[in-house]
């Protein structure tokens, strides 16, 4: 599901242990539907960015984690989405066809002032992922070709060709200690798989085993697992499975049913998107609510 994305009215953070508790949340009346591409927290798990569309026109937003002062970032009549920070919490990362053409890669100050360009590629350069260690930003590019992995400094010097995957790569996520980069490469079958690279594109894994249909996957804090949304069995159905990075242990996290579904950074809750094209909610369940009620 590659598809447009939109803004949250109301956010329930939860704490119980039932699921069908967990996924409450309600939309202010009379608002026009919104529908959410992807989310980010913040590194200190206190906010939450993400981008949206919204009368018709996409745009990057920021809140807090419950849902308190939603805050609109960018106001350009194009298409901003796909967000990252950096490790200090300071600036957000962004791709935009705000100059025209394709997408490029941005960086703005995490109020929204101080945009920059960071590439300049006529090609299309889109979903990035700022490192650990804040030096370096993983980014998707189509420059040679189908949509593969690259590297670039966070200032936008030296991009390098990480992988060579047949088809297209999206949605890239480092590994909390820097040294793996998880992706999801699609071939066209509607079977997208899920790999991790090392940051120089060696030791590719195919971490899924090309069982289903995978997508958007992220780490745990400890880095140890990988939370990803799968329709295993064809059937149509997205919801939020983990897995061991090494391919291990694959399981359904809960019950939820999502196409984008995120960790925080200490690893206590889950912010995920709920509902379908074209209005959809962000909401936010305690990670041990789940592990209560799988259990």
């Amino acid at each position: 599901m590659r598809r447009a994305a939109c803004l949250v009215a109301s956010l329930l953070v939860v704490t119980t242990t039932g699921l069908a508790a967990a996924a409450e949340s309600a939309k202010e009346p009379d608002k026009p539907a919104t529908f959410h591409q992807e989310l980010a927290w913040s590194p200190d798990g206190t906010r939450i960015s993400f981008s949206a569309v919204r009368d018709q026109n996409w745009d990057v937003y920021v809140m807090n984690r419950d849902g308190a002062q939603i805050t609109r970032l960018t106001q350009e009549p194009a298409a901003d989405r796909y967000t990252t920070w950096s490790p200090d919490g300071k600036k957000i990362a962004f791709s935009s066809n705000r100059e025209g053409g394709q997408d490029d890669i941005y960086v703005m100050n995490a109020d929204g002032t101080g945009v920059s360009r960071l590439t300049r590629d006529p090609a299309r350069d889109t979903c990035p992922a700022w490192s650990p260690d804040g030096r370096r930003i993983a980014f998707t590019s189509n420059r040679e070709g189908t949509l593969q992995l690259y590297l670039m400094a966070a200032d936008g010097a030296n991009p390098v060709r990480l992988t060579k995957m047949e088809g297209n790569v999206y949605n890239p996520a480092w590994s909390p200690d820097g040294s793996r980069i998880v992706f999801y490469s699609d071939k066209g079958d509607k079977k997208d798989q899920i790999w991790t690279v090392r940051p120089d594109g060696s030791d590719a894994i195919l971490v899924t085993g090309g069982v289903g249909h995978n997508i958007f996957p992220s780490w745990s804090a400890d880095g140890k697992k990988i939370l990803f949304s799968s329709d295993p069995d064809g059937s149509g159905k997205l919801a939020v499975y983990e897995i061991g990075a090494d391919g291990s242990h694959r399981t359904p996290v809960g019950a939820i049913d999502s196409f984008f579904a995120r960790w925080s950074p200490d690893g206590k809750r889950i912010a995920y998107i709920a509902g379908k094209y074209p209005a959809t909610e962000i909401r936010i369940v305690a990670a041990d609510a789940i592990g209560a009620e799988r259990k």
